[in-house]
């Protein structure tokens, strides 16, 4: 006990798990109008489903309270992920001044923000309008575009799907957060000259040291989870001795760029180095022979913590001979935190989105899942179980293009898992082909997670995949398409193709499977990181 105790008091010097943070180029508030008459104001759709009444509300009442101004109602293309340059162009040609929004939930709100910085910056002023649920991710994004003193006005959040004269009533009401009258915040917006702090110019330095200053193990492992630098668990401090001697696992140079990663849409997209992976990756625990699969995996510049009301999760496949070699269970229990290689690289991609892709977790402003997800902890990290595969089946890298000896990881994006189970012994007429159809006819349980672009994913255990063989699947393609084929209610057939359903096999000793609404979204190489 006396040397557990001297050990946390003695002094380390550790390194700072955080990523490369780009400078910020300020941008200066455009000028603002004298007035409204006379001009032609922009009322910008931004394609939110079950919103149509809002703008023609707003139309309306800006009509009546400011007639001699123009206003436009015009569509932005695409959806929130979709940038408009067109119709910034368009605005700026024609137009005195924009209302973007409104912003809705987690995703659209940052993207407004970020609409409305681009148009600040071609000279126009403009609104963004956007629903009180996180104002402080709205206040976050507006520093991160540049403009720490951007003007928001917010509405409340129930828009979506009310009518014409409930939106209108809305509009008339007070801004939730300031509490000030919404349409007059908007005209003041426009209008009210900027202040020195609106137009100040500059660079915003976000330098971070490397290292952090020494002090006790006991005092930094209480410092990095202060700062949200972990799942909260205990971590392994990344001193010199452990980053040095992960880094001998890699042929990389220690300062050259895995990948970007950004939070989550809206926000920005941020570098990192092989030894700033590698400093994550010892606070997970991983073994330096697992970290080319965690280098793999940061190059695919995909976060683990997408922010989302949904409360979205993320799963990781190994495929390949690394599987062996680094023992990652791929049978009995694969998908829980029974072996040491699937639970701790799991739990560096989550350490990864959390410093390297900016500051990541923090709930309110930059994760928003309504309940979380207890899946964020290890992600779903397991390895295919290629010696289960029947005959014909592919491996799933295989499927993706990559040779049978090469090792690679791949991402899948989602919500959730669904069980399902294969024949019962007193039902033998129920064959897991027409299981799995019942789950993916509409109106069953897990219609609603499929929708997600048509893409899904099915695991099945290896007995599972030999009963599918007798029931004529002789390849994973053939199951994917008689499914897509005989199972999906489309109006035109030829969208069958459509259907993207990916089939992992792992898992083992009964017929079963799990249904997850997670997308196919990359593969990439683990042999290149080597």
């Amino acid at each position: 006990m006396v040397k557990a105790a001297n050990y946390d008091k003695e002094t380390v010097k550790i390194y700072n798990p955080r990523g490369i943070f780009p400078d910020i180029t300020l941008i200066p508030m455009a000028p603002r109008l004298d007035n409204l008459d006379g001009k032609t104001i922009y009322i910008v759709d931004v394609n939110f489903q079950f919103t149509e009444p809002f703008y023609k509300a707003a139309k309306q009442l800006l009509s009546e309270k400011y007639p001699k101004t123009r206003w436009v109602v015009k569509n932005k293309i695409g959806s929130f992920f979709d940038d408009d340059p067109k119709l910034w162009a368009e605005i700026k040609a024609n137009g005195h001044g924009a209302i973007v929004g409104p912003g809705h939930m987690d995703t659209l709100g940052p993207a407004v923000v970020g609409w409305c910085a681009e148009l600040e910056k071609l000279g126009i002023p403009a609104v963004p309008l956007t629903c009180k649920i996180f104002p402080e991710l709205e206040k976050r994004v507006a520093y991160l575009k540049g403009m720490p003193e951007m003007r928001l006005a917010f509405i409340p959040y129930e828009i979506i799907g009310a009518s014409e004269s409930d939106c209108r009533k809305i509009l008339e009401g007070n801004d939730p957060v300031s509490g000030k009258p919404v349409i007059q915040e908007m005209i003041d917006i426009l209008t009210k000259p900027p202040s020195i702090k609106e137009r100040k110019t500059g660079i915003i330095k976000r330098e971070e040291p490397k290292f952090l200053k020494p002090d006790t193990r006991e005092n930094l492992q209480r410092f990095i989870i202060e700062k949200g630098w972990t799942d909260y668990l205990p971590v392994v401090l990344p001193t010199e001795e452990k980053v040095a001697e992960m880094l001998k696992a890699t042929n990389h140079k220690p300062d050259e760029i895995v990948g970007k990663m950004p939070l989550s849409g809206p926000y920005e997209s941020l570098e990192y180095t092989v030894e700033q992976v590698a400093v994550n990756a010892v606070m997970a625990g991983v073994r330096p022979e697992y970290f080319p699969v965690v280098l793999a995996l940061a190059s695919t510049g995909q976060t683990s913590l997408w922010s989302s009301v949904t409360s979205q999760a993320r799963m990781m496949v190994v495929n390949g001979p690394v599987r062996e070699e680094i023992k990652m269970n791929s049978g009995i229990g694969a998908l829980s935190p029974f072996n040491e290689a699937n639970a701790v690289i799991g739990r560096s991609w989550t350490f990864i989105s959390k410093n390297l892709g900016g500051i990541g977790g923090v709930p309110k402003v930059n994760y928003l899942g309504s309940f979380g997800n207890g899946l964020n902890y290890n992600n779903l990290c397991f390895a295919e179980n290629e010696e289960g595969l029947p005959e014909y089946w592919k491996p799933f890298h295989v499927q993706k293009g990559f040779k049978w000896e090469e090792s690679t990881v791949s991402v899948f994006t989602g919500f959730e898992m669904y069980s399902g189970v294969g024949p019962s012994p007193l039902s033998m007429h129920e064959n897991i082909k027409n299981r799995l159809a019942h789950f993916f006819k509409p109106n069953t349980v897990f219609y609603r997670g499929v929708g997600f672009g048509l893409n899904t994913l099915i695991m099945v255990t290896p007995e599972a995949a030999e009963v599918l063989v007798k029931e004529g699947f002789k390849t994973k393609e053939e199951l994917s398409l008689w499914l897509a084929e005989n199972t999906w209610e489309l109006d035109d057939k030829s969208r069958s193709k459509d259907f993207k359903l990916d089939i992992v096999v792992a898992g083992g000793t009964t017929a079963g499977f799990e249904l997850a609404n997670l997308h196919y979204t990359v593969t990439n190489s683990i042999d290149k990181w080597r």
